[in-house]
C-alpha cells in the first residue's frame, strides 16, 4: 500500500525479486518498475469487462469509473469492451478455496509451537480450545470453519475440486481476454467505500463486495486499485489488471492516470 503508484513501484522495486526459501517464488529478473512510469499510453489497449459495469454497479460509481476512463481515451489508449463470462462464480470459488487454505495454514497455530497461548491450561485439549479460541478473531474462526467443512471427507470433490476447477475457468477468461488487450480496467467494488464496521454483523454482504476483485486473486494476476473521485463523500476505486509479470505497465498506466486526475491527494471530509 503506497500514497501513489509511484511510490509503490519504488516498493516493489525493493520487493521483487526470487527468494530460494519460497516454493511458490520465480526465478526470472526484475525489471526497473519505476523507469517506465512516464511511457506514453499511446496505443494502449484497455479491456472492459461487461459483466463489471452490470445492473449491480451503483450508478453514481459507474459515472465515476467512465469519467476516468475518458482520462485514458485522452491519453491515447482505446477501451475495448470484453467479456469475463466466468466472473460471477468468482466470489463462492474464492471463499470455498481461501477458507480451504486457511483452515490448513492455520492449523499449526495451536498454542504449542506457533501462535497465542493460553494462561494456565488444564490440559492438552484445554490449550488447544483456549489458545485457538483467545487468539482468533470471528472472522478468522468463520473461515477456519467453513474450509475445515469443504476439505472434509464426502464434501471434498464436492466443495474444494470444484471450486478448482472453476477457477481454472476464471484464470482462461483472463487469458483469452489479454489476447486482445493489454491492461483491464473497471470498478473495484461495486459500491463506494462502506462506513467502518458498517458491515461486520453481515459478511455475506461484506464478501459480496469482494466480486470485482477476486477472480484477479484466483487467476494469480497483478492489479492495483486507485482513488478515482467520490459518491456521497466515500471514495470510489479504479480497479487496473495487468497480465503476468507486466506489473512495469499496470504501474505506468496508472502513474499517468494520476497526473492528471488528483485524486490520490484527496482524503474524505471525515478525516480531513
Amino acid at each position: 500500500m503506497a500514497r501513489s503508484a509511484a511510490d509503490a513501484a519504488l516498493l516493489l522495486n525493493a520487493m521483487a525479486g526470487f527468494d530460494p526459501r519460497d516454493s511458490t517464488s520465480i526465478d526470472r529478473p526484475v525489471p526497473d518498475y519505476s523507469a517506465s512510469l512516464n511511457d506514453s499510453l499511446s496505443g494502449l489497449k484497455i479491456g472492459l469487462p461487461k459483466e463489471y459495469f452490470d445492473p449491480g454497479l451503483n450508478s453514481d460509481v459507474e459515472q465515476a469509473i467512465e469519467t476516468a476512463i475518458n482520462e485514458f481515451r485522452k491519453m491515447g489508449a482505446e477501451p475495448i469492451e470484453i467479456s469475463l463470462p466466468n466472473s460471477s462464480l468468482a466470489v463462492p470459488t474464492y471463499y470455498v478455496v481461501a477458507s480451504a487454505e486457511c483452515s490448513t495454514n492455520l492449523s499449526r497455530f495451536d498454542g504449542v509451537r506457533f501462535g497465542h497461548r493460553c494462561a494456565d491450561p488444564i490440559d492438552l485439549e484445554d490449550l488447544y480450545k483456549r489458545s485457538r479460541g483467545e487468539g482468533f478473531g470471528a472472522e478468522v474462526k468463520r473461515r477456519i470453519m467453513t474450509g475445515t467443512y469443504a476439505l472434509s471427507a464426502g464434501y471434498y470433490d464436492a466443495y474444494y475440486l470444484k471450486a478448482q476447477q472453476v477457477r481454472r475457468l476464471i484464470s482462461d477468461d483472463f487469458r483469452r481476454a489479454f489476447d486482445k488487450v493489454d491492461l483491464i480496467m473497471g470498478p473495484t467494488t461495486p459500491t463506494p467505500a462502506f462506513k467502518l464496521g458498517e458491515k461486520t454483523d453481515d459478511p455475506v454482504t461484506m464478501y459480496l463486495s469482494d466480486i470485482y476483485t477476486i477472480a484477479t486473486n484466483l487467476a494469480g494476476l497483478p492489479g492495483i486499485s486507485l482513488p478515482a473521485g467520490f459518491v456521497g463523500g466515500l471514495p470510489v476505486g479504479l480497479q487496473i489488471i495487468g497480465n503476468h509479470f507486466e506489473e512495469a505497465r499496470l504501474l505506468n498506466a496508472a502513474h499517468q492516470y494520476q497526473q492528471v486526475s488528483g485524486w490520490h491527494n484527496h482524503c474524505p471530509e471525515t478525516y480531513r
